[in-house]
């Protein structure tokens, strides 16, 4: 029996200096063109946290994401998510490379989130509110910036003003060279912005509707099960809401089934996925409008980058 060779193994690093922010984007907004089929997420209570098991495939490349999810870690300065991508060759059926899970997802993400507020923002808009001060509030950062980079100031806030202080310390070596600015705030400060994104795992509302004015875009990303939220229903039953697919948040997006839940907000209201956002189905209809992304996370937006990853590898 031949020895199978060890799998080439690409870190946060070598994803970092393979892929950009701007290839990620452009690489979604492409694969979503191509109306991609969605294959629903596992997830697994596992020692307090979720283990979260992710499969993608299309005619040529296969993976799967493995993911766990471990709120206690916060408290000992250790990565909330941590986790492992396998990409397969389809065709072939043998495995290409192993990639840091963590990485992928930080730049789909908010890569996912640049193309809805590239739709989705005023084209006017210049302050950025960021609340939740993990990896995703820096990715966040740099990927809305890349959208709208007219952005003057950024606001972070955190449930701690520490938190909220080492992300603004972060955020505020990218921006080094611009004429943006950066403060720290809470909650409320940063959802006055013009553009806001929410990335915590909260399991009750964050935001509401008496915190945003009237042409604000949200980008709401923290939660991935239908027991948190990060909107109050009031919020979601205000505003035009588009998601990243709807099957997926019908099974996950507590923000919105919640919200159904209450009586305000209901399906066929929904705006649009990314397919539509992608293909310029959906688009700001005013400047008072109020709109909101849902993103649970999709595995086929992890196999995009991990080909992207493969490709600047040659492996593919």
């Amino acid at each position: 029996m031949t020895a199978m060779k060890p799998l080439p193994s690409f870190d946060a690093a070598d994803i970092a200096r393979a892929v950009s922010m701007e290839q990620a984007i452009e690489a979604l907004r492409t694969g979503f063109r191509d109306r991609p089929v969605h294959l629903e997420r596992v997830s697994h209570p596992a020692a307090g946290g979720d283990l979260l098991i992710m499969p993608a495939a299309d005619d040529r490349t296969a993976g799967i994401k493995l993911l766990m999810v471990q709120p206690a870690n916060a408290l000992h300065g250790q990565p909330v998510i941590q986790g492992t991508y396998v990409l397969f060759d389809a065709v072939a059926g043998a495995p290409l490379a192993l990639l840091d899970g963590t990485a992928l997802t930080s730049l789909r993400t908010p890569a996912a989130s640049a193309i809805a507020t590239a739709v989705l923002a005023r084209t006017d808009a210049r302050t950025l509110g960021i609340i939740g001060s993990g990896p995703q509030a820096q990715a966040h950062v740099d990927a809305i910036r890349i959208v709208r980079p007219n952005i003057a100031e950024v606001v972070l806030a955190s449930r701690t003003a520490a938190n909220a202080r080492s992300a603004a310390a972060s955020v505020a070596a990218s921006l080094v060279g611009t004429a943006a600015t950066i403060r720290t705030g809470v909650y409320a400060d940063a959802a006055v912005c013009d553009i806001v994104c929410t990335l915590t795992r909260s399991t009750e509302p964050i935001i509401d509707a008496s915190m945003v004015r009237r042409g604000t875009h949200v980008n709401a990303v923290g939660s991935y099960r239908t027991d948190m939220r990060e909107l109050a229903a009031d919020l979601v039953g205000e505003s035009t809401v588009v998601v990243d697919d709807e099957q997926a948040a019908r099974a996950e997006a507590g923000d919105l089934t919640q919200a159904v839940d209450e009586g305000r907000w209901s399906w066929d209201r929904l705006g649009g996925d990314l397919v539509d956002l992608c293909s310029g189905h959906v688009a700001r209809r005013s400047a008072e409008q109020i709109t909101v992304f849902k993103s649970v996370g999709l595995a086929f937006e992890d196999l995009v980058i991990a080909r992207l990853v493969a490709r600047a590898m040659n492996l593919l």
